[in-house]
């Protein structure tokens, strides 16, 4: 399903492409449709192959679309990445839509669409998950998809998450209407590793082992480093983009920047570009 709000532009909109069958001759789909917990609004070919760019999707990739509709991201994903795609959608009749759409576009042995509610339905193996759901959907979303592997690619059309701040975004113009041109936005989440907590690092500057605290908030995160008979050392703006870490931190009047990867309990890297300078860190029970 797809959601749009109820404001003036909105029904200016529908009052042009409400009576438009989006669905077949077994079908009839009208815009503004209502499902389970939104209304359905078509994604425009465009748009969902411009969601999938931003998502970099490649050879390997598994794609979940919450709330499928009619299929468009799932199709258009096998149709040019040649990548599995499924589609959750909550609706019977959208779900058997999309499966004759798969087979007019024969991609039906790369797409699966299941019939099922996005908040029961297990989509953990999604390397790519695509949106048009609406913020308080998102929202509700948030704590699932944050628990999902580091690095899964989130996009979402037009809606943002709340508090976590999209890594990118990016506008684009979808068409025409009877009011002018369509804008939209769609926004990427890199799925972040969770570091929050105490670890133990070997490889910092005049330190031999000691302990570093990190106070993570989405893919962001603060840290103390402590230094032995003195104050510890505080560092801000630290950023986790999938499993890759960096922060900067000064010590002894000296200015040092980490760059390292994530690997479960374990953090390795260098700092300042240099491969002689290895550090390592273990997380702390």
């Amino acid at each position: 399903m797809r959601f749009l709000a109820i404001t003036p532009i909105f029904i200016s909109l529908l009052t042009g492409c409400a009576l438009h069958n989006y669905g077949d001759d077994q079908f009839q789909l009208r815009m503004a449709a209502h499902g389970k917990d939104i209304m359905w609004v078509p994604t425009r070919v465009d748009t969902a192959t411009q969601m999938l760019a931003l998502a970099q999707v490649k050879s390997g990739d598994i794609v979940y679309d919450l709330g499928s509709g009619d299929g468009v991201i799932p199709i258009q994903a096998a149709k040019r990445y040649g990548i599995r795609a499924v589609g959750i959608e909550y609706n019977p009749d959208l779900v058997a839509l999309s499966k004759r759409n798969a087979i007019r576009e024969n991609v039906q042995n790369l797409v699966t669409f299941k019939q099922g509610d996005i908040f029961v339905e297990d989509f953990s193996s999604a390397t790519v998950l695509t949106l048009f759901l609406g913020e308080s959907l998102n929202l509700k979303l948030m704590p699932t998809i944050l628990r999902m592997k580091p690095g899964t690619r989130v996009v979402s059309n037009t809606f943002r998450m709340d508090s976590w701040i999209p890594d990118q975004e990016v506008s684009i113009r979808s068409g025409e209407s009877t009011i002018g041109a369509l804008n939209e936005t769609i926004y990427l989440w890199i799925v972040p590793a969770n570091i929050d907590g105490a670890w133990e690092f070997t490889g910092l500057p005049n330190l031999d082992k000691t302990s570093v605290r990190f106070i993570q908030k989405k893919q962001f995160f603060d840290g103390t480093i402590a230094k032995l008979g003195s104050r510890p050392i505080s560092f801000e703006d630290g950023k986790i983009r999938g499993e890759a870490i960096q922060f900067d931190f000064e010590t002894n009047g000296k200015k040092y920047s980490f760059r390292g990867q994530i690997s479960g309990t374990q953090i390795s890297g260098i700092l300042n570009g240099d491969p002689k300078l290895n550090v390592a860190g273990k997380r702390l029970k």
